[in-house]
């Protein structure tokens, strides 16, 4: 049982498919090429070690259980140091920690004691105990001989390596302050995380990654709207120079495990534009992933992966933003070998879809997905689509004050200010829809709608939502707030002040001249 995808990176992962006879010298020039690339940014990755001990607890009851306990003894009897804990399922508490530091904590004798184990083997369901390396569920296994196997290998010397990249800068719920309910405003990452791979801290508003728990699945890189998270040895930025070889070409995305797969079906079901496009992950796919992909092949896509929600909300949103613009889906996606030969059977090329970018290295993943699905909409109105992740926020323009506490809020830039004619602009493509903007506007003049994404010109651009008048300095002219900001402050602070002509003036001061008037002559007043 393993949950980690390989990742092949000290060679060509096409070598299988350049033996074959089904591609021209043309296309396998092109595998070649494209597996060259793929070396070329994967990283050197430091791998880690630790030394994980023969201490494991079994939580269960029953014969089945004792025959297990048995066997498991006779496994590890020529381990040193080796120590086997039975625990019953009704004493058991609680698990912390993870792999090679797992502390169990269980009742006896009405007091709480706890063992320090490097794993863990329940035969009883725990809903509150979280997958986790070192974590094994008796029924995830086919044999009791799959289970030994499996605990024999997480002893001695554990080597690991780091299979994602976090970038703090762009995280939604970093450091941001909790939501009145003190949960954050963007947690997709660890909500999805099948393990204590990727975990938030709540208190911190912090996300940590653990690399000895991670299993790779590539599931919190498919949900981050932002692109905070991405697989080390698959950038956005390394599928984007590998789709760029594509062009006039049927790319098919699969994993290296099922190339064996891809090679059948195209020996079944010729296509002649098809060709194999190798991830280490599929499941890391999102919207702006394939839309990279298509743009850059302009043709359709097939995705053959095992099911995943995230992977297929993406394929959603692209089919339905490419039906609405062009009449046609974009995205074939496949879980079986008959769906694949279908998609084999049905893809094309598209012309109509290609469009080729290189991003810059400080786009963020919304601004990628602006600029290339802003190449299909150009002046058009197709409609409102749906799409995770995204929004629409409508501000009411009369009462808003341009205070610009939600341009400060606002990590993707979907919110701006344009200092010169003081205006708050806005841009619905860059929206993720986390609603950081709503609960720190002062004023609560802003309402979100959330995941759509309205297929027009104007949701690429900046579109003022609020405007205000300047207002200049009674004393020296200067500009240096709005007069809805000032009057505000005014409706507040005079009822307070009382007859006091200084104190009233100082309102419509600015900071230098308001300490003049204050510390200054008086006879002006």
């Amino acid at each position: 049982m393993s949950h980690s995808a390989l990742d092949i990176t000290t060679q060509n992962i096409y070598a299988n498919f350049l033996d074959t006879q089904l591609f021209s010298q043309v296309q396998s020039e092109i595998l070649h090429e494209v597996g060259e690339i793929r070396l070329d940014f994967t990283p050197i990755q430091s791998t880690k070690t630790m030394f994980l001990e023969p201490k494991i607890a079994v939580v269960g009851s029953g014969e089945i259980v004792e025959e297990f306990l048995d066997s498991l003894s006779r496994s590890c009897q020529n381990l040193q140091n080796c120590e086997i804990f039975s625990v019953l399922p009704e004493s058991f508490v609680n698990l912390n920690g993870n792999l090679g530091h797992f502390t169990l904590l269980y009742t006896q004798d009405s007091q709480t004691l706890t063992l320090e184990i490097a794993q863990v083997v329940f035969f009883t369901n725990f809903p509150h105990i979280q997958h986790s390396k070192g974590v094994h569920w008796v029924n995830e296994y086919h044999s009791p001989q799959e289970l030994l196997e499996t605990l024999q290998s997480f002893i001695g010397t554990y080597t690991y390596t780091t299979p994602i990249a976090f970038t703090s800068a762009l995280c939604d719920f970093w450091h941001r302050r909790p939501k009145s309910d003190g949960s954050g405003y963007c947690h997709a990452c660890s909500d999805v995380c099948q393990s204590f791979g990727v975990f938030k801290d709540d208190k911190k508003s912090e996300i940590a990654l653990s690399s000895v728990d991670c299993i790779a699945c590539g599931d919190c890189v498919s949900v981050c709207p932002t692109g905070a998270l991405q697989r080390e040895s698959e950038s956005l930025e390394s599928l984007t120079y590998q789709a760029k070889m594509y062009k006039g070409a049927i790319p098919i995305l699969h994993t290296h495990t099922q190339s064996q797969d891809i090679i059948d079906a195209l020996t079944q079901v010729p296509n002649p534009k098809a060709l194999p496009f190798v991830l280490g992950q599929s499941h890391i796919l999102n919207a702006t992933y394939i839309l990279s992909v298509v743009q850059e092949s302009g043709a359709m896509v097939i995705v053959y992966a095992e099911p995943s929600q995230y992977v297929t909300e993406g394929v959603n949103t692209l089919n339905a933003l490419c039906e609405a613009i062009f009449g046609v889906k974009c995205v074939l996606l496949a879980h079986t070998k008959q769906e694949l030969h279908q998609a084999l059977q049905q893809a094309q090329v598209l012309d109509s879809v290609y469009y080729t970018y290189t991003p810059r290295a400080d786009e963020n993943l919304k601004e990628i997905f602006s600029q290339r699905a802003f190449a299909w909409v150009r002046n058009g109105d197709f409609g409102r689509v749906s799409m995770q992740h995204s929004a629409n926020i409508i501000i009411d323009p009369q009462k808003c004050t341009l205070c610009l506490s939600c341009v400060d809020s606002c990590n993707t830039k979907a919110l701006v200010n344009e200092a010169s004619s003081f205006s708050l602009l806005f841009k619905q493509s860059l929206c993720t829809g986390c609603g950081y903007c709503v609960d720190t506007c002062a004023e609560k003049v802003i309402t979100l709608e959330p995941k759509i994404l309205d297929a027009k010109s104007s949701s690429f651009e900046y579109v003022q939502k609020a405007f205000d008048e300047p207002f200049k300095c009674v004393e020296c002219g200067k500009i240096f707030a709005t007069t809805k900001a000032i009057n505000k402050i005014k409706n507040i602070l005079l009822p307070t002040i009382g007859s006091d002509p200084i104190k009233a003036r100082g309102l419509e001061c600015c900071s230098d001249c308001k300490i003049k008037i204050i510390f200054g002559p008086k006879d002006h007043i």
